[in-house]
């Protein structure tokens, strides 16, 4: 998945630029780009952001199979680390975070989408591949941490946050299928 990592173009491209890595990992020889899967896919339904819900729907579109798992769910942090264990899994997670911007003096917080790159049993941590590179380079966070984060409420899907998997396995038999048509 690294080397097909991009990070993203524009400030509110946190998803298409996870969804870009993905759809460029399972399918190398199809070169998309944020602005193609932007321009082609994702305008249409973005307003403002996108959901976990709209990302599923978009994945959908260009063929590839996705499970979303909300954070209202019962056993929520133990079905995560039973997905993130899996090595066929990629993992989007929806997350909301808060940090200080110096130059403006204030806290900028809003919901985000980063990519998981790893999972350390050793010391419970999860590798963040944050597709806003610039500011937050790839990192390492405390599992339960990360848990909490996406345990927030999404105002604009009226619903939790949580995460997304796309299963490497399942949409390996589809490449042959899988088309976005310009």
């Amino acid at each position: 998945m690294n080397p097909h990592f991009e990070g993203q173009e524009h400030l509110s491209f946190c998803d298409i630029a996870c969804a870009s890595t993905i759809l460029n990992t399972l399918f190398p020889s199809q070169k998309l780009n944020q602005s193609i899967i932007y321009s082609y896919v994702a305008k249409a339904h973005m307003s403002n952001g996108i959901t976990l819900a709209k990302l599923s729907l978009f994945f959908q579109i260009c063929g590839v199979y996705s499970i979303i798992r909300y954070s209202d769910h019962e056993n929520f942090e133990e079905q995560f680390r039973e997905d993130i264990k899996k090595q066929d899994n990629f993992i989007i997670v929806n997350y909301w975070r808060q940090y200080y911007i110096n130059e403006k003096d204030y806290i900028h917080k809003s919901g985000h989408f980063a990519l998981i790159a790893g999972f350390d049993q050793k010391t419970d941590y999860v590798l963040i591949l944050d597709p806003n590179a610039t500011r937050f380079p790839h990192h390492w966070l405390p599992l339960k941490h990360l848990v909490r984060m996406m345990s927030t409420y999404d105002k604009m899907a009226s619903m939790p946050r949580g995460y997304l998997i796309i299963t490497h396995q399942n949409n390996n038999k589809q490449s042959d299928q899988y088309r976005i048509y310009l």
